[in-house]
This record gives C-alpha cells, sequence and structure tokens, in this order.
C-alpha cells in the first residue's frame, strides 16, 4: 500500500527487487510496475512470489519523465519511498534496511517522502 500519494498527475513506478545486485542497478529489477498516480493511498498486488528476501522501491513521476528528478545537490524533488519505509543519510538507504522476508502473505505500507 502506497501512502501519501499527492497528486493524480504522471505515474506511480514501483519495483520489487530480490537482491543487492537489483537493488543497485546492476541488473533488472525482477518486476517493474507502472501505473495512473490516483491522489490518496494505492495498493498494489503482487501473487507468486518464492519465500525470500526483497526490496520495493517506488517513484511518483509526476511528470512523466521515467526518472526520478532531482535538484542540483542531488536531492529527489519528486515524491519516492522504499519498502520498511527506509531512508538514508545523503543518499539512498541501504539495501539491508530495505529488505524484508516473504514467507507467505504480507503487506507493506510505504508512505512516499515529498
Amino acid at each position: 500500500t502506497i501512502e501519501n500519494v499527492n497528486a493524480s498527475e504522471g505515474l506511480l513506478m514501483l519495483q520489487i527487487m530480490a537482491g543487492q545486485k537489483e537493488f543497485n542497478g546492476e541488473v533488472s529489477a525482477m518486476t517493474s510496475i507502472a501505473q495512473q498516480a490516483i491522489a490518496g493511498e494505492v495498493s498494489f498486488t503482487i501473487s507468486h512470489l518464492p519465500a525470500g528476501d526483497y526490496g520495493i522501491r517506488i517513484m511518483h513521476d509526476i511528470n512523466g519523465n521515467s526518472k526520478l528528478d532531482s535538484n542540483l545537490v542531488g536531492m529527489p524533488t519528486e515524491p519516492w519511498g522504499f519498502s520498511n519505509n527506509a531512508a538514508g543519510n545523503f543518499g539512498p538507504p541501504k539495501w539491508d534496511d530495505v529488505k524484508f522476508t516473504l514467507s507467505g502473505s504480507i503487506t507493506q505500507n510505504i508512505r512516499l517522502n515529498d
């Protein structure tokens, strides 16, 4: 569930990552989903994932350019979030803060940062 979606413009772009290499961008994420943004709260359901460690990365691409825009010092100017509501210090969070263990049905509630 994605919370704090402030606008209905653009796309919510979600990635499911199954390891450090996907998180670092060395290989493609195992699943990527783009959906029209809806202000408020939006839910995604992902089925048939085997048990294991995963991470979720989401951004609200308000202007539709397929990237997370940032200012001159590299701070994001579009809303973003990670599983476990992980946040980094002067950069993205670490994989260990983002990953969670899936062993059955679970819900991740992610609040977008803006």
